[in-house]
């Protein structure tokens, strides 16, 4: 089976919930829903269905042409609703994000080839409550270049919770042990990393 994620997270899924057919996923950081999609390979051959964010207007019109059937989102997320924020868009897309938060080797690797747009955002909660959303998630992925923890620390985890998440890390301290103690405190455990990005479970106790 071919996957369609940069390092094989959507077979990794599967395999955790054994081929599980009609799940639920949210993927912010979405891109265009195809190139390097952790959920691509779920909906298109597994029935899943979800959420997908992407920021970026020039992609998010390619996502939602790739991804008819989820129910996509063009702002970024953040710890609150309605901040004006600048957002960068690098000539490489993918390491594109809120400026305050890219990371300083991002940063260089984007060099002076970006282009600056001001934008508001909105919070995790708030769109799965805007989908609506069913309480139990079987997998997120955050892939948004800086902002995970900010996503994350004001969530509200007694109302959703997610079978599985994959959070990119890039090796970032602190931010990267505040998620793992965040997630570890709202009763997940941390079940391994690839390269980039650290994955936990929801233990129910």
């Amino acid at each position: 089976m071919q996957s369609f994620s940069q390092l094989g997270q959507d077979l990794a899924v599967l395999k955790y919930y054994n081929n599980k057919r009609n799940g639920y996923f949210v993927e912010a950081g979405a891109s265009d829903g195809l190139d390097l999609s952790n959920t691509y390979l779920l909906e298109k051959e597994f029935g899943w269905s979800g959420i997908c964010v992407e920021p970026i207007p020039e992609i998010f019109k390619r996502l939602v042409v790739n991804r008819p059937n989820s129910k996509c989102f063009q702002i970024p997320l953040f710890s609150e609703a309605e901040k004006d924020v600048v957002f960068s868009i690098a000539g490489y897309t993918l390491v594109s994000g809120i400026t305050d938060f890219i990371g300083d080797k991002w940063k260089e690797r984007i060099g002076s080839g970006k282009k600056d747009i001001t934008t508001k955002t909105d919070t995790l909660m708030n769109i799965l409550d805007k989908a609506n959303a069913p309480k139990f998630i079987e997998y997120l992925s955050l892939d948004t270049e800086g902002t995970e923890f900010e996503i994350l620390k004001n969530f509200d985890f007694s109302k959703y919770k997610f079978g599985l998440v994959d959070i990119e890390h890039n090796n970032i301290e602190p931010t990267r042990t505040h998620i793992r103690e965040l997630l570890l405190k709202n009763g997940y455990t941390y079940i391994g990393e690839n390269r980039w990005d650290d994955c936990y479970k929801f233990s129910i106790s």
